[in-house]
């Protein structure tokens, strides 16, 4: 019952800050306008997320809904349209790569002015990009492959990188390498300088005011209350269908439903399986999917001395055969699949999900184990950190494969962590088994390759080149491929062979839905920027 009233009074407060920021608009958003008065005839979007933001600022936010508001303010040289395999120019006009695949010529359009009336040109480009790398935000690492860039005119910006990556034009459609206006972010204390990290001191101020070239500027922004956007006037493509966007926060699912059942918003983004059953033929709301790039898997620890039995690839093979996969996408909700190996449904090459109908294998299960000498069973822990991934609780996901270890005859000790204290080891490769889940830095599978021996995540599993010099090589190789045909078989490959030899279970691809008001297009779901809210209309 507390909690019921919590949600109310939450909700009263929420109502009355969309009432101040305007309302919805008496000829947009249409529906019921519950509390919410209508202000003149601006067309006016309500979201309610439940967001994990903590900057605005394009070199220092990492969170999937900072993606969001920062995409809908900036521009990048290129972007995602509608879906992960459509990369379109945005500011570039055009690129080409030479021979030896080290460098990046872009040609801008002409025209972009940003927010402020400044012009957008190849020096802005250059020094935004120079900023991120020298403030050493979490999203740097995205640029340590670049050794250089030169604007030798203010159409033209050349990268020139280490070695050949072709998912360098896919990573530059990240946040990280949006473009500022760099003589209003400068007055505002932000630097390209190398020690920008200790001497820049635009974030606050970036945090509430956009110096980009996106259809968007913040107009303002209550931390845990709510963002608000509204038009950019000197935005230089087509415009949006609305004049304001508000974000708001809202972290219980329950509050987000009351919210959308009367008529109160546009989007609801984080409703449970339950709320969404509720919502089941509701009139006037539409439930859409989101299909996640995000991963969970079972980490089987590669080091005898660290995972005992476990260690043995018999052993590692039998436990992926014994997994209830069918149930274990049950516990998760509808919608869900099992990866075949560590490359998600939705990028380049990845091959398609299990049939999992078959699962489990229990009698396949207990031979492999008996051929590796341990017929009789063993005892083991499985560490899971105590946090949700997509609506998924870890911990009851670690039960069931505790349950399903069991009928093979391996007793699973749960021990259940806060994740700071269990990513601990988990990166230092201590841990025998591990429940743990995964999302690419960026939307190509090149950034997958880390499962691979000898990569990040390999390594947390101590499956070192050695382990499988043959994979370690195809992951080389696939890496620097420029050939799309080629890079194509090579994930194969890579996957097909996964299939066999690996220290990990892939258990689901997370897919979670959302609510919106009938009617709205645009809305679907990009996991790079979560919504792309300049596309939203009605």
């Amino acid at each position: 019952m507390m909690k019921k009233t919590s949600s109310f009074l939450f909700l009263a407060a929420v109502l009355a800050l969309l009432s101040g920021c305007g309302g919805k608009s008496s000829t947009g958003t249409g529906g019921a306008t519950g509390n919410v008065p209508a202000t003149g005839n601006d067309k006016h979007l309500i979201v309610v997320v439940n967001p994990d933001y903590e900057s605005f600022d394009p070199a220092i936010a990492y969170e999937p809904y900072g993606s969001m508001i920062i995409h809908a303010c900036y521009d990048n040289l290129v972007e995602f349209d509608g879906s992960l395999e459509n990369l379109v120019p945005a500011v570039a006009e055009s690129y080409g790569v030479s021979d030896d695949g080290l460098t990046y010529t872009f040609k801008l359009r002409s025209g972009i002015r940003f927010a402020s009336g400044n012009p957008l040109t190849a020096a802005d480009v250059r020094w935004s990009i120079e900023r991120g790398i020298n403030i050493k935000g979490n999203a740097s690492f995205m640029a340590a492959g670049i050794t250089g860039i030169d604007a030798p005119d203010d159409a033209t910006v050349i990268f020139h990188v280490k070695e050949r990556d072709p998912s360098f034009p896919i990573e530059l459609a990240f946040n990280f390498f949006a473009i500022l206006d760099s003589k209003t972010a400068t007055a505002q204390g932000a630097t390209n300088a190398p020690d920008a990290a200790t001497t820049d001191t635009a974030k606050t101020w970036l945090d509430t005011h956009a110096v980009g070239s996106g259809p968007y500027q913040i107009e303002s922004y209550t931390p845990k209350v709510a963002v608000v956007l509204v038009r950019n006037p000197h935005y230089w493509g087509k415009a949006p269908y609305y004049d304001k966007i508000t974000v708001s926060t809202v972290t219980d699912s329950n509050t987000q439903l009351m919210m959308l059942r009367a008529g109160d918003v546009d989007i609801a983004f984080n409703l449970g399986a339950e709320q969404i059953k509720g919502l089941a033929g509701v009139s006037g709301i539409t439930i859409l999917d989101a299909q996640s790039l995000t991963s969970s898997f079972l980490l089987m620890n590669r080091d005898p001395a660290i995972g005992g039995p476990v260690a043995n690839p018999k052993v590692q093979k039998a436990i992926r055969l014994a997994l209830d996969y069918p149930g274990i996408q049950t516990i998760a909700g509808p919608g869900m699949h099992t990866p075949a190996a560590p490359f998600p449904l939705g990028l380049l090459g990845s091959l398609p999900p299990v049939n999992v109908s078959g699962y489990p294998k229990v009698a396949e299960a207990k031979a492999l184990l008996a051929e590796a000498g341990v017929g009789s069973g063993f005892s083991t822990k499985l560490y899971v950190p105590t946090n949700t991934v997509v609506g998924v609780e870890l911990l009851t996901l670690a039960q069931k494969l505790q349950h399903d270890l069991a009928a093979i005859g391996i007793t699973a000790e749960l021990v259940p962590e806060n994740i700071t204290i269990s990513l601990e080891t988990y990166r230092t490769g201590r841990q025998p088994l591990g429940l743990w889940y995964w999302s690419p830095d960026y939307p190509d599978n090149n950034s997958q390759l880390a499962f691979l021996p000898g990569n990040t995540v390999g390594l947390r599993a101590n499956w070192t080149v050695a382990g499988n010099p043959t994979l370690a090589a195809l992951g080389t190789q696939a890496a620097s491929e420029t050939d799309q045909a080629t890079r194509i078989g090579l994930f194969n490959q890579i996957q097909q062979t996964m299939i066999e030899d690996t220290p990990f279970a892939m258990l689901l691809q997370h897919t979670s839905q959302y609510a919106v008001r009938t009617g709205l297009t645009g809305a679907t779901y990009l996991e790079l920027y979560q919504l792309d809210l300049k596309r939203i209309a009605e």
